[in-house]
């Protein structure tokens, strides 16, 4: 009785049709908003930085390129120590969108329902140094509290950890290795 006074019928009634019309569509998570990135300067040029990103497919442990045609790459990979779920298989695709970004967006999981994201590169000082970004976006389906959060740390760190590898291949295909030949003397 109270709460029809305050709250009117009509007004009641259109609230709640909207809320359950708008729910399935926040329940699959908003990518622009719920997106994990981070963002690492590294020392050399954008194209030793977009290359460094294609080496990681060949020396991340976890990671396994299927197929590599044009601009595209398919990679299989093993998550472990994932929050609820713990193991995860998936497949993606990552595209070479342009000499600057590399797209990312699932094909097939076993856990999975989303996942999908984007390096960007932004070449500073003349193209001597590069900020590279990592946006990841990840939905497990689980419905759990606080599901996008624990989900977030775990993409959060899988984001630096990523980024911390490229940043150490581009920096080391940059670095000038003297090498000098000394005869030795008795």
């Amino acid at each position: 009785m109270y709460f029809s006074k305050i709250f009117p019928t009509r007004l009641f009634l259109f609230a709640l049709t909207t809320t359950l019309l708008v729910s399935p569509a926040m329940a699959a998570g908003n990518t622009q908003s719920d997106s994990v990135f981070s963002t690492v300067m590294v020392e050399a040029s954008p194209h030793k930085v977009y290359e460094a990103i294609k080496m990681q497919r060949q020396v991340d442990p976890a990671r396994k390129q299927v197929s590599y045609t044009g601009a595209e790459a398919v990679i299989d990979e093993d998550f472990s120590g994932l929050p609820v779920i713990g193991r995860a298989k998936c497949m993606y695709k990552e595209v070479e969108s342009s000499p600057r970004s590399i797209e990312y967006y699932l094909m097939s999981s076993d856990k999975f329902k989303r996942f999908e994201g984007c390096w960007t590169l932004t070449p500073l000082d003349g193209g001597r140094k590069t900020e590279l970004r990592l946006s990841s976006y990840l939905e497990t389906g689980v419905h759990v509290p606080f599901a996008r959060q624990i989900t977030n740390n775990s993409v959060k760190k899988d984001v630096l950890r990523r980024l911390g590898r490229v940043k150490v291949l581009a920096e080391a295909s940059t670095a000038d290795i003297n090498l000098t030949h000394s005869k030795a003397t008795n």
